[in-house]
């Protein structure tokens, strides 16, 4: 239970991250840039969250073999679904192909130290 409720803090920091890199964007570079940015932290943060609750994972217990397939079949999932939204926003709009790279990477890496920024409550 305790690792669930930190799990839901990381996520809402990632989606507080996520608003203000928006907002920050807009403000200084235009809405073209923000929307951008949008696409970029969101094809990468949809990927984490899809991650999140496929990690909640199958209700019975696993033979390490099994699980540790699992895990690795869920994470090709995650690439294959962050891609295939990356394709589908930057054939859609007219998007700043930098600002989508950098907002990916950057919601990549505070994903991946969300969890551990989380203090305990």
């Amino acid at each position: 239970m305790q690792q669930q409720k930190k799990s839901i803090r990381a996520l809402g920091l990632l989606l507080g991250v996520l608003v203000v890199i928006f907002c920050g964007f807009y403000v200084f570079m235009g809405s073209k840039a923000a929307w951008s940015a949008l696409a970029g932290g969101g094809a990468n943060g949809i990927g984490q969250v899809y991650f999140l609750l496929k990690m909640r994972g199958p209700k019975r217990v696993l033979a390490p073999k099994a699980a540790l397939r699992y895990f690795y079949r869920s994470e090709l999932l995650k690439i294959a679904l962050m891609l295939s939204l990356l394709a589908l926003f930057l054939s859609l709009f007219s998007l700043n192909l930098w600002i989508v790279f950098i907002t990916f990477v950057m919601v990549q890496c505070i994903s991946s130290f969300a969890p551990l920024c989380i203090l305990k409550a």
